[in-house]
C-alpha cells in the first residue's frame, strides 16, 4: 500500500508540486495579513509556482531523462537515445533560473517564465506531433506532461507575468517633478 502511494505520488509529482505551490501560496498570504504586511495573490502565487512547479519539476525530470533514461523514455513512448542526455542538461538549466527566481524580483520571474514558456512550446508541439503522426499516446506524451506542464502551466504563468507587471511598475516608477 505504501509503494503504491509513493508511486502514484511520483508519477504524478508535477501536479503534486503545484498543489505545494498553492498551499504555500496560501500560507504566505495568510501569514502577511496577520503581520499586516501587503503581498499581492497574484506575484505571490507566481514565485511559488516557478519554484515548486518549475524549478523542482524541472530538476526532478532532469534527473529522470540523464540517470532513468529507460525510464523516462519508455514513458514517453520512444527509445532512449543521448538526447535524453541533452534534455536532461536543458531542463537543470531551466530548474536552476525557476529555482533562483523566487527571491530575485519581477525581471528574474519573468526571465524564468519566458524560458519555461518556450521550452514548453516546443514540447507541446512535439507531442501533439507524435500523437498526430505515430499515434503515441503514452503517457508522457499524451498526459499530464501535454496538458499540464506543457500548456496549462506555461499559460498560467505568462498570464500571472502580466497580471503582477502593473503592480511592479508602480512600484518602480520615478516620479519627475
Amino acid at each position: 500500500m505504501i509503494a503504491t502511494a509513493i508511486r502514484t505520488i511520483l508519477s504524478n509529482l508535477e501536479l503534486v508540486l503545484i498543489v505545494v505551490a498553492i498551499v504555500v501560496t496560501i500560507l504566505k498570504l495568510r501569514r502577511a495579513k496577520l503581520h499586516r504586511t501587503v503581498m499581492t495573490p497574484g506575484y505571490t502565487l507566481w514565485g511559488e509556482l516557478l519554484f515548486y512547479g518549475v524549478g523542482f519539476g524541472f530538476l526532478w525530470a532532469g534527473i529522470f531523462h540523464a540517470f532513468f533514461q529507460q525510464t523516462a523514455a519508455s514513458s514517453i513512448g520512444w527509445q532512449p537515445s543521448p538526447f535524453e542526455w541533452e534534455l536532461a542538461w536543458a531542463e537543470f538549466g531551466v530548474a536552476l533560473i525557476a529555482l533562483l527566481s523566487l527571491g530575485r524580483g519581477y525581471e528574474m520571474r519573468l526571465a524564468a517564465t519566458l524560458v519555461f514558456f518556450v521550452f514548453s512550446a516546443g514540447a507541446a508541439i512535439q507531442h501533439v506531433n507524435q500523437m498526430l503522426c505515430c499515434h503515441n499516446y503514452a503517457p508522457g506524451n499524451a498526459g499530464t506532461i501535454l496538458w499540464i506542464n506543457d500548456i496549462a502551466l506555461p499559460l498560467l504563468l505568462v498570464y500571472l507575468a502580466l497580471a503582477s507587471r502593473d503592480a511592479y511598475e508602480r512600484n518602480t516608477r520615478v516620479s519627475i517633478h
